[in-house]
């Protein structure tokens, strides 16, 4: 009974805060104060009259009652004009009637009237200056007798509203009430409705629900409101799911790092060992390290193979948290032809030969000396993919605002499984190769980061029997 109890009281709290109950009360009594000010307003605006002029219509309706409905009806007139009114019983002929006959007074009619002669006397001499004096005769519907009505006045004015409202005050009261609430319903069905239920769907938006849309075909405020809760339903999940994408790629580029200086630390460790077991045993004199020229230069090559990892690595750290690169717009043409002179030794070494077709004014926006070091990956990797004795076809043209770098090294091939971790830091599909030839893993790595950085793209894929290495740049 108890949770009953709290459950109604919460009820009806709701229902007083609610808009509907709010919209309803406000407009019930708007309704209620315009209909009485209405009515005083003609009151005010009516003229006066005076109140003896209603005593021919007073004597009317005697006509029409009984005793007590008679004595009723002109106390009530008293009550409202303030008129001293005396009744006599109009038994003998009335030129002879004399308003101080205490004998015609009738003392019993009504309880307003005046019931003593002295009464009538002090009302005579007190309206006489104002000629407000006068009799008026009336018969009884109930009875035969006739009685006389004499009045007293001082000029009394009356308001003709006053009688007219206090006649039809009953029917005002029902057709104001029942405007007030027909009104009212209209009102709250007009405008708490439509409220009632963009709060609905708004609620619905708050839970992040956005394929919930507000009707919106009115051509109101309410459906201006509606248009821009569907407007910022939109625009929320959209920023919502551009920052579900930020949060994926940060997670992503997070997780790089990770990988990227775990396999950094790794490929340190390598070359940190063997130096270290060099220098131990040239200073321990263990054989063979007490050959010191050998082992020292063996130790410098590692050293090298270090500087050359770690500059790598600076490098590919500094392109991923550069914010922004120095761009010039540069002949990406004279850019391939200086890298592919100073390979030229390496192409060689492998008896490759190496054919080009460039277009002329190939111009992109980068920068030059990263631009070079892309390249360089690109050649390089081209090479150590390609058997001695191939061909590496070289090819830059524009095309579509566009220009395109392509390098093909036939008779080639890359399994599908290292296809897809080509560009990892530190990805080798050939580990042992790759060191032999001085390899780190980040060359692509670091290509790629160019590229992307000056708002190209790259790939690599197999292309019939060859190993086909794409890079597209915007032109300018």
């Amino acid at each position: 009974m108890r949770l009953s109890a709290e459950g109604d009281i919460e009820l009806q709290r709701k229902i007083y805060r609610s808009l509907s109950f709010k919209v309803f009360i406000i407009s019930f009594l708007v309704q209620l104060f315009a209909g009485a000010l209405i009515c005083t307003v003609l009151y005010l605006k009516t003229p006066a009259h005076l109140a003896r002029g209603e005593l021919a219509d007073l004597t009317i309706k005697l006509g029409d009652c009984d005793r007590e409905e008679a004595e009723i009806l002109i106390d009530e007139f008293i009550d409202r004009t303030h008129i001293d009114i005396a009744i006599y019983d109009d038994s003998d002929i009335i030129s002879n009637f004399n308003i101080f006959d205490e004998e015609l007074l009738l003392t019993d009619f009504g309880t307003k009237t005046l019931k003593s002669v002295s009464d009538v006397r002090k009302a005579y001499d007190s309206n006489i200056d104002y000629l407000g004096f006068g009799n008026s005769g009336f018969k009884l519907k109930d009875s035969d007798d006739y009685y006389i009505l004499t009045y007293f006045d001082s000029g009394t004015m009356l308001n003709t509203m006053d009688s007219s409202i206090r006649d039809s005050l009953p029917l005002i009261v029902v057709v104001v009430l029942l405007l007030s609430l027909v009104t009212s319903v209209i009102y709250t069905v007009l405008f708490a409705r439509p409220v009632r239920q963009l709060s609905k769907y708004s609620s619905e938006m708050a839970k992040l629900d956005f394929n919930t849309k507000c009707p919106d075909k009115r051509k109101d405020e309410i459906g201006d409101l509606a248009r821009d809760l569907n407007l910022m339903s939109s625009t929320l999940d959209q920023k919502i799911k551009q920052l579900q994408e930020e949060i994926v790629r940060v997670q992503e580029l997070e997780q790089q790092k990770e990988t990227f200086f775990a396999a950094a630390s790794h490929e340190l460790k390598t070359p940190v060992t063997i130096l270290e077991g060099n220098l131990r045993g040239m200073i321990e004199g263990v054989e063979p390290y007490n050959d010191h020229d050998e082992y020292l230069s063996r130790s410098l090559r590692t050293v090298k193979r270090m500087e050359s990892l770690i500059n790598e690595i600076l490098t590919a750290s500094k392109m991923q948290s550069a914010s922004g690169i120095i761009m010039e717009r540069i002949d990406l043409c004279s850019v391939m032809d200086e890298k592919i002179n100073e390979l030229n030794d390496l192409f060689e070494i492998r008896n490759i030969t190496v054919e080009k077709s460039m277009e002329k004014d190939a111009n992109i926006r980068g920068n030059r000396d990263l631009t070079s070091l892309a390249l360089s990956a690109f050649i390089s990797n081209a090479v150590f993919y390609s058997s001695e004795d191939s061909k590496i076809t070289i090819e830059i043209y524009k095309d579509q605002g566009s220009v395109v770098t392509q390098i093909r090294n036939t008779n080639a091939h890359i399994d599908g499984k290292d296809l897809e971790h080509l560009f990892e830091p530190f990805y080798r599909s050939d580990a042992s190769r790759s060191r032999r030839n001085g390899g780190s893993g980040l060359g692509l790595y670091i290509a790629q980061l160019i590229v992307t950085k000056q708002n190209g793209e790259c790939g690599i894929v197999n292309d019939g029997n060859d190993v086909l290495a794409k890079i597209v740049f915007p032109s300018t």
